[in-house]
């Protein structure tokens, strides 16, 4: 509307010029005040305007010039030509440097705009830092409206919660506080914040209409931008950012859906990260109720199964009398039996109390070689039984720290599994050695080995590859807490062409 006015205003100038170079004397050139119009198109910054000016200008001097010749009967003035000469020279002088001021200032103003929008993005990009340092939705609020006056150049700023009984909250430009708000919102306000939270797009209020009238003669301010905050249904409120423009600009409303969209995903964030710590915390209940009934039934079973072992052999030994042969049988199935049932009971009470933390083993200085020996003796039998050759190396003494206990059973965990999954005819050797700075227990067997993609997984708990042939999946398990206990590792090879090798290294005791 303004250009258009200049440009009426311009044309009419030069019209008048017009008129008055016309009915002039030829040496009397009036004609210089052709530029003004030209200079006052310059204002509005459109080079074709200032063009058509230019061409108007002189076809109306060179008219000008014919009118005043024939007022003198076509007798045409040296001078009142030369005079005419300098004037469309003129003319064109201003038109050229009108439009040169015009793409100079076209080129200040885009890279005013863009040092603006530059200046603005990272406003917002810290802005975004700052919301996001917090998970929690509460505190991710109070960035937010603590961060509007300045990314949205507002001189105050005021949330209204969507849900019931949360805080209406308020900061103002230049402080870095965020008020808490007493009290319901006045009426005006609320049915502003409800209309935008169901139209769910940034909003500019002004005072053309009675609601956005009255709102802002609340919010004491000339305009406003309402921003509603919701993500996938879920509405967290409405922000608004009070300003004492008229009306904002609109790098400020693009602004505006930035922080929106920035708001939101902060937001987003916090409640996920909520979502899941509550899913956490109930899955983490949940496993505790779980070890603890595990480790209850496995101690209330120990009891009752030894118990009820104790009974059966003592049975099968004649204390009760003699037994039919068949009625023996029975016996010795049930003992092995009732004796899976209390190792099993004993593998959970383990793992129970390995989970728990409340395992306490004791540590002691031993000879692992010695331990070593002593499990080939024990599983020399089962071998045989196997029709598999047992050979043990553990000649040289090497000293560690831990429980002789457990570090047995880890070790003769290994040696009964390579004996299980070892064809008959086929050999299972366990080697004790220093090695530098550790001591090493290898099992080595020419077995069936283990699947590539069964690997990864093989010491953790019910891992499939250790439930092979029936077992529980629990006892590579308890080799790994075992070993980690002693500051030890334990690692799997496979064994070319076949076979698997199982590496258990321990620290040296220093003696």
């Amino acid at each position: 509307m303004r250009s258009r006015a200049v440009a009426v205003a311009a044309f009419a100038l030069l019209l008048a010029a017009f008129v008055v170079d016309a009915f002039t004397p030829q040496r009397l050139v009036v004609a210089i005040l052709l530029d003004v119009p030209i200079v006052l198109a310059a204002l509005t910054q459109s080079r074709r305007l200032t063009a058509s000016l230019v061409i108007a200008a002189l076809a109306a001097d060179m008219a000008a010039a014919f009118i005043n010749a024939a007022q003198d009967e076509y007798r045409w003035d040296p001078i009142g030509l030369g005079d005419r000469a300098l004037s469309m020279l003129s003319i064109v002088l201003v038109g050229y440097l009108s439009t040169a001021v015009q793409e100079r200032a076209e080129r200040v103003g885009r890279l005013a705009a863009q040092e603006a929008r530059a200046r603005r993005e990272a406003t917002l990009a810290a802005t975004a830092d700052r919301i996001r340092s917090s998970l929690s939705p509460a505190v991710v609020i109070r960035a937010i409206v603590r961060e509007a006056p300045q990314a949205l150049d507002a001189a105050a700023a005021f949330w209204y919660p969507a849900q019931a009984g949360g805080e209406f909250l308020a900061a103002r430009e230049g402080t870095t506080e965020v008020e808490v708000v007493d009290g319901r919102p006045a009426p005006e306000i609320s049915s502003l914040t409800h209309r935008v939270a169901d139209d769910g797009v940034v909003s500019v209020v002004r005072a053309v209409d009675p609601l956005g009238r009255f709102a802002l003669d609340r919010l004491n301010a000339r305009s406003a931008i309402a921003i509603p905050l919701a993500d996938r249904g879920m509405r967290f409120g409405v922000l608004i950012a009070a300003s004492n423009a008229e009306a904002p600009e609109d790098l400020t409303v693009q602004a505006a859906r930035s922080f929106a969209t920035l708001a939101v995903d902060a937001l987003g964030q916090a409640r996920l990260f909520g979502e899941l710590a509550e899913r956490n915390e109930a899955l983490v209940e949940r496993q505790d109720v779980i070890r603890d009934l595990v480790y209850a039934l496995s101690h209330d079973l120990r009891t009752p199964l030894t118990a009820l072992s104790m009974t059966l052999r003592q049975a099968a030994d004649g204390a009760y009398g003699v037994l039919p042969e068949r009625y023996a049988a029975v016996l010795r199935d049930s003992r092995v039996s009732i004796d899976d049932l209390t190792r099993l009971a004993e593998t959970l009470l383990l793992v129970a109390r390995f989970e728990s933390g409340e395992r306490h083993a004791e540590s002691e200085l031993l000879d692992l070689a010695a331990v070593g020996r002593e499990i080939g003796s024990e599983l020399h039998a089962m071998a045989e039984s196997r029709g598999i050759v047992l050979t043990v190396d553990a000649r040289a003494s090497t000293s560690v720290r831990g429980s002789r206990g457990d570090l047995k059973r880890a070790i003769a965990n290994l040696v009964a599994n390579a004996l299980q999954h070892t064809p008959r005819g086929g050999t299972v050797q366990l080697r004790v050695a220093d090695e530098r700075r550790s001591v090493v227990a290898a099992v080595t067997d020419d077995g069936f080995g283990i699947e590539e993609g069964a690997r990864a997984a093989l010491f953790q708990r019910f891992s499939p590859a250790s439930r092979v042939g029936g077992g529980t999946g629990l006892g590579l398990y308890i080799v790994r807490r075992i070993v980690e206990e002693c500051g030890g590792t334990v690692r799997y090879e496979p064994r070319a062409p076949r076979g698997s090798v199982f590496t258990i290294a321990l620290p040296k005791a220093s003696v």
